[in-house]
């Protein structure tokens, strides 16, 4: 004898169909950002001398405190500009930009952001340079940091000179 499906288990069975595809949307947008709301980037602003020997120039720089480092961020889905602000470096020339993930609707990712140099927080070692993006800019790529409760990228380090070492032209700094 033939058995008869109950009508009844369809609902069901296509309830648990639905709530197993949003358990997994949900999982694959957590794996995106790791977990978590916000992303940090944190990196350096640096002086380097080139009135010194080359060691004390390629590898001495010191930290430039108060410097203005900038992030903006499009949505990956537009294009568009969402997200922008800045942070001034610690003491020791570090910065700490945090990002959250989303925006008024739009998601960001930070491959879409780029950070860049605004200004030195030294009169006298203020020209910039585009040694790792300062001047046009750096995308955070891969993590730095996981952690539970913390998403870190690394950007730069970012150099400032002095107004005798700028080079004009099509010069590499």
């Amino acid at each position: 004898m033939a058995r008869r499906r109950s009508t009844s288990a369809m609902p069901m069975l296509a309830l648990v169909a639905v709530a197993a595809a949003a358990a997994a949307a949900t999982c694959a947008e957590a794996w995106n950002n790791y977990g978590e709301r916000k992303f940090t980037v944190t990196g350096s602003v640096l002086c380097q001398d080139c009135t010194k020997n080359w060691n004390a120039y390629a590898y001495n720089a010191k930290p430039i405190p108060g410097s203005t480092v900038g992030i903006t961020c499009l949505d990956k889905k537009t294009g568009r500009t969402v997200y922008h602000a800045t942070d001034k470096t610690d003491g020791k020339g570090i910065f700490n930009l945090e990002v959250p993930y989303a925006v008024g609707g739009a998601s960001l990712e930070p491959s879409q952001c780029l950070v860049r140099l605004a200004s030195s927080g030294d009169r006298g070692c203020a020209v910039f340079t585009d040694f790792n993006g300062g001047k046009t800019g750096e995308r955070p790529s891969r993590p730095s940091q996981l952690s539970p409760g913390k998403v870190a990228y690394a950007a730069g380090p970012f150099y400032f000179t002095l107004a005798q070492c700028d080079v004009k032209g099509d010069a590499c700094y």
